[in-house]
């Protein structure tokens, strides 16, 4: 560290420190001009009295004197003191980690698997007579029964026309009554009979006809659900096979995931599994294995459909949601684990720093699964074993550990 610039104290001109404590002790120590003058009047003290012009000259030279070495005393105290502070400023601070102990955990060793969810049911809505919508009881997103009336069609001609064919079936059933009575008297012939009955028939087919499109002028829903399409308005002319509208049933959705042929075995249909939505992250439903296709792909998967009612009303599930669903009969199984932030990363190599005897060792280690904080150690470390998990920044191979804070798992 350079001196301190201060000033001269016979010449006034700026000097360092350690330059003015050396010009101070000559000055001290420098023997002065008057001394032999002193040292003549001390060997003449007996015989005459000093004068007082002498007395002034030693008090001041004592005084000056004092006073430099207090000046030069506390230069040398402030310069140790200086060093001092720089000493203790280049003292390295001490090395302090927090460590946690290997554990032992028992965990589920489960897959989960990534699906998303489709409607339970869907079904579309045609037109099977024909008309104008006179009566549309139902709007876009709304949702419906099952056997609730959605639409009605004109049905004037209709019934007009049930009447005709009423009369007609009536007749033609008298006209077979009468000739058969006389074929029974000879006089009507077989083939007056047979085409007596065939129009008995042709009547009452259409009499059924008119009835059913008298019937279906009324259009009800043949499953409970939502509107998801509608293509139809009030006063629309529609006939049959016209496209109406489309219900879907999301009273449960349907979670299709991908299972592997040698793990089908552990989805056995009506099981019970763990299903959690990314939408509801906290939430965990439970689905039902509903299915299980006949037909795998390429990969040698087969799809697993899984039920789960939609039911809660707060957290309702849509199609085209995001699932996780957890592998059913998962077995337990016990595992080292440590907490994920002790892993430290060189050169493409997972490792810990591990203490022992107040020093800590790089480390190596084969990582698996993660359970939330922790991860599974599957190579390179036993249970007890203290790691590194605050404090591993600039931490080096053998270093060792000045204070220790440990950490209960």
């Amino acid at each position: 560290m350079p001196d301190r610039a201060s000033l001269h104290p016979t010449t006034g001109a700026a000097v360092s420190t350690t330059q003015l404590s050396i010009s101070l002790t000559e000055v001290v120590f420098r023997i002065p001009p008057q001394l032999p003058r002193l040292r003549l009047l001390r060997k003449n003290a007996d015989k005459q009295p000093l004068r007082q012009a002498d007395m002034k000259t030693i008090l001041w030279i004592i005084g000056a004197g004092a006073v430099l070495l207090g000046i030069g005393a506390w230069l040398s105290r402030n310069q140790q003191t200086q060093q001092a502070k720089v000493q203790a400023a280049q003292k390295p601070l001490p090395v302090t980690v927090a460590v946690q102990p290997v554990v032992r955990q028992t965990v589920t060793n489960q897959t989960d698997y990534i699906g998303q969810s489709t409607f339970w049911r869907e079904t579309p809505v045609t037109a099977t007579t024909q008309g104008i919508v006179q009566v549309l009881n139902v709007r876009l997103h709304g949702s419906v029964r099952a056997g609730q009336p959605l639409l009605r069609v004109d049905s004037d001609v209709n019934e007009a026309s049930l009447g005709v064919a009423e009369s007609t079936l009536a007749k033609a059933r008298l006209d077979l009554t009468r000739l058969e009575t006389l074929q029974r008297e000879n006089n009507a012939t077989g083939n007056e009979v047979e085409t007596a009955r065939l129009q008995v028939r042709n009547a009452a087919f259409q009499l059924t006809s008119i009835q059913k499109q008298l019937s279906e002028a009324i259009v009800r829903a043949p499953i409970g659900g939502t509107i998801t399409d509608k293509a139809i308005e009030r006063g629309m002319y529609i006939a049959p096979g016209t496209p109406l509208l489309t219900i879907t049933d999301v009273s449960s959705v349907k979670v299709t995931v991908n299972v592997p042929e040698t793990e089908l075995t552990d989805w056995p249909t009506g099981e019970s599994v763990p299903v959690r939505f990314e939408a509801y992250p906290t939430t965990v439903f439970t689905g039902t294995v509903h299915h299980i296709g006949i037909k795998g792909g390429e990969a040698g998967r087969f799809p697993v459909e899984i039920r789960v009612v939609n039911r809660l009303v707060q957290k309702p599930l849509r199609v085209g949601m995001t699932a996780r669903v957890s592998q059913p009969q998962a077995a337990p199984v016990s595992v080292l684990t440590i907490p994920r932030m002790a892993l430290v990363s060189k050169a493409d190599t997972t490792a810990v720093y591990v203490l022992r005897d107040r020093q800590v060792r790089f480390r190596p280690v084969q990582i698996g699964e993660r359970y939330g904080a922790n991860v599974v150690i599957r190579r390179g470390l036993r249970a007890g074993e203290s790691v590194v998990v605050s404090g591993s920044n600039g931490l080096r191979d053998g270093q060792r550990i000045d204070r220790i804070n440990p950490i209960k798992p």
